[in-house]
């Protein structure tokens, strides 16, 4: 009975010890493959390359002179072509200068000559009245002895720029129909005179006439008698005998009241 029973013992140790060493196998192949298989999923990673170094030859062009001591050369020759002329020099550009603007010349106020009441009676020559609620009478002329030719005009003072002024002779007396529409309304009613200075031209007009004053003052009597003198005729002052056309003149216009109004 024993020899049986140590026989199967050994048997089963036998048999134990295979499938163990089966399964140890098995385990080690497993093991082996898993680590094969992270060992693919690790990158590989590559030393990188060291740089190569790269030199540079400098080739001489055997027989060919460099480029710069060709253009020393061409220049030279150029040079001499021209026979060592002096190159020439630049000019310095003179700057442009701008004149100012002219300044505007002061217009100065014209001067007035301030006459006493007997300097203008003494112009006043004549007063010649027409019929009519208002009427205007003629600036008088004063001359030496009323004709032409009689002699030099009589002066009245100075002109507006310091000019000798004579007294107004007239060529054709201003008519009632041309001085009324100038009155001011203020004038209306009230008598008084208007006195300006204007300088004769030719056929007997004058122009660029001034006011000198008018009596009352303040009434408007020399702005009325300014505004008419475009239709004036007026004989242009006597020298020597000769007509001095050009000459200043003082024209003065009396406004008297009639028929009781």
């Amino acid at each position: 009975m024993q020899p049986t029973t140590s026989l199967s013992l050994s048997e089963r140790f036998r048999a134990t010890f295979r499938r163990r060493g089966a399964a140890f196998v098995l385990a080690l192949i497993v093991e082996l493959l898993i680590a094969l298989l992270l060992l693919g999923l690790i990158p590989t990673i590559t030393p990188k390359e060291k740089p190569k170094t790269v030199t540079f030859g400098i080739s001489t062009n055997e027989g060919k002179e460099p480029a710069s001591k060709e253009q020393a050369k061409a220049k030279a020759k150029a040079k001499a072509e021209q026979g060592d002329k002096p190159e020439p020099q630049p000019q310095p550009v003179k700057p442009e200068i701008v004149p100012p603007p002219p300044v505007p010349e002061a217009k100065q106020p014209p001067s007035f000559v301030v006459l006493t009441r007997q300097d203008y009676a003494a112009g006043d020559i004549s007063r010649a009245k027409s019929s009519g609620p208002m009427s205007t009478a003629d600036a008088g002329s004063a001359d030496n002895g009323g004709s032409p030719g009689a002699g030099d005009s009589e002066t009245a003072g100075k002109g507006p720029h310091g000019e000798t002024l004579y007294a107004a002779e007239w060529y054709r007396r201003p008519r009632d129909a041309e001085l009324s529409p100038y009155i001011p309304e203020r004038a209306r009613g009230v008598e008084g005179w208007g006195e300006i200075a204007c300088r004769t031209v030719a056929r007997y007009h004058v122009e660029d006439c001034q006011e000198l004053g008018d009596y009352p003052r303040g009434s408007g009597y020399a702005g009325a008698v300014r505004q008419a003198a475009f239709q004036f005729l007026v004989k242009p002052p006597r020298v020597n005998g000769q007509l001095q056309v050009g000459t200043w003149v003082r024209i003065r216009i009396t406004y008297t009241q009639h028929g009781g109004e």
